[in-house]
C-alpha cells in the first residue's frame, strides 16, 4: 500500500470516497488540499452520517469529514500499540510543522512514507511502440502497454508512479496496435494530460525519440513501457542537474549467482583456480532516464537507433552522461513471461 491510497482531495465526491474506503479496507482516509496539507479525516461513519443528514450521496469530502483529525508530529513516538489503543484508529497521519502530511503509520506499525513531489512538473515520454515479442503469445492479442499487472495495465501503473511524484504531462510514442492503446486511454477518466506520437516505422528505443523533437523544450524523463521503478524523482532530478548532465540513467545493482563452479585458466590451458558458484554484481539499466532536449539532435532523421547507442554518442561528444543508482528491490521489469509473473506476484496487493 502507498500513502496516496489513504489520502483523498477535499473536493472529491462522496461516491469517490466510498469507493476508496472500500478499496483500501482501512475504514479511514485523510483529507488534504492541493498542497497535501491535512484538512480532516474521513471514516465510513462520517460518510454514513453525512448521507443521513442530507438525504443523498451529494456533496464533497470536505462536507463530510472531521475537520479536527487525530494526527501526530513525531513518527518515532508512534508504536503500533499507541496507534491502535490510544488513537483508536487503523492509521495515523504524521504532519510537519506546517501541517503537511509526510507519513502515515498503520496500526500494525507499518510506515507509509510520502516522497516529495516535484516543484515543477517534468514531462514523461513512454516508449510504447514495440511489438513485445518476448511476451508472445500475449502480445499477439494485446499490446504490451495494456497487459494487466495485478488487475491494472502496466502503462497505467507506470503513469501512476510518476503521478505520485508530481508529473502530469505524458507523451506516448506508439506504433504496434497503437489504435487499441489510444482507444483505451481515450475511454479513461484521468486527471493528467496525454499526448500520442505516431511512429510509422520501427526506429528503436532511441530513434523513436526523434519524433518528439520540437515538442518538448525542457528537461524530460523517458521510460520503457514495461518497467516500474520505485525512486525519488526529486533526488533524481537534483542529481541530474547538479552533475550538469544531458542524460542521467536510472540503474539498479543486481547480483547474479552462477549455479556452477567456474574454472580459471592460464595460457596453455593450465588451471589456476576454482570459484564455487561465484556471485557477479552489475549495474543494470532500468529503462528510465532523464534527458535534456539537446540529446535529440544526436538522432538522425528516420534513423533506427537503440537508446544505449544514443547515450554513447552524447558521451563521445563530451557531454555529461551519468547514473542514478537505486536498490535491487526498487526495479520491476516485465519484459519476459517469467518476469511478468514475478511482477504480478510483487504487486498482488497493490491497487
Amino acid at each position: 500500500m502507498r500513502p496516496e491510497d489513504l489520502l483523498i482531495h477535499k473536493s472529491a465526491s462522496i461516491v469517490d470516497a466510498l469507493k476508496q474506503l472500500d478499496d483500501t479496507a482501512k475504514r479511514c482516509l485523510f483529507v488534504v488540499d492541493d498542497d497535501c496539507k491535512l484538512v480532516g479525516s474521513l471514516t465510513d461513519g462520517d460518510v454514513r452520517r453525512h448521507i443521513l443528514s442530507v438525504g443523498s450521496l451529494g456533496g464533497t469530502v470536505a462536507d463530510a469529514c472531521n475537520p479536527k483529525p487525530r494526527c501526530a508530529t513525531n513518527v518515532n513516538l508512534l508504536t503500533p500499540q499507541r496507534v491502535a489503543l490510544e488513537y483508536g484508529v487503523t492509521a495515523v497521519p504524521v504532519v510537519n510543522d506546517e501541517g503537511f502530511v509526510v507519513n502515515i503509520v498503520l496500526a500494525d506499525g507499518t510506515m507509509l512514507a510520502r516522497k516529495a513531489s516535484l516543484d515543477s512538473p517534468v514531462p514523461v515520454v513512454m516508449m510504447a511502440g514495440g511489438k513485445g515479442t518476448r511476451l508472445l503469445p500475449l502480445t499477439a492479442i494485446i499490446p504490451k502497454p495494456l497487459i494487466p499487472v495485478s488487475g491494472i495495465t502496466i502503462a497505467e501503473r507506470i503513469i501512476g508512479r510518476f503521478r505520485d511524484g508530481g508529473c502530469d504531462d505524458f507523451w506516448l510514442v506508439l506504433n504496434y496496435k497503437r489504435e487499441m492503446i489510444k482507444s483505451y486511454f481515450d475511454d479513461l477518466s484521468h486527471a493528467y494530460t496525454i499526448h500520442y506520437i505516431d511512429e510509422d516505422e520501427f526506429r528503436g528505443t532511441g530513434g523513436g525519440l526523434k519524433l518528439i523533437e520540437g515538442k518538448i523544450d525542457s528537461t524530460f524523463i523517458v521510460t520503457n513501457c514495461d518497467v516500474l521503478v520505485d525512486m525519488d524523482l526529486c533526488a533524481l532530478l537534483r542529481t541530474h542537474r547538479e552533475a550538469g548532465n544531458v542524460a542521467t540513467a536510472v540503474v539498479c545493482l543486481r547480483n547474479y549467482t552462477i549455479p556452477y563452479g567456474t574454472v580459471e585458466i592460464e595460457e596453455g590451458g593450465g588451471i589456476t583456480g576454482f570459484s564455487e558458484k561465484p556471485t557477479i554484481s552489475s549495474l543494470i539499466y532500468t529503462g528510465v532516464c532523464v534527458l535534456e532536449p539537446e540529446v535529440l539532435s544526436f538522432i538522425r532523421q528516420d534513423e533506427v537507433l537503440d537508446f544505449p547507442d544514443l547515450l554513447m554518442r552524447c558521451r563521445e561528444a563530451g557531454l555529461g552522461v551519468g547514473v542514478f543508482p537505486v536498490g535491487e528491490g526498487a526495479w520491476l521489469d516485465m519484459g519476459q513471461v517469467d518476469e511478468l509473473r514475478r511482477m504480478n506476484s510483487a504487486l498482488g496487493g497493490e491497487q
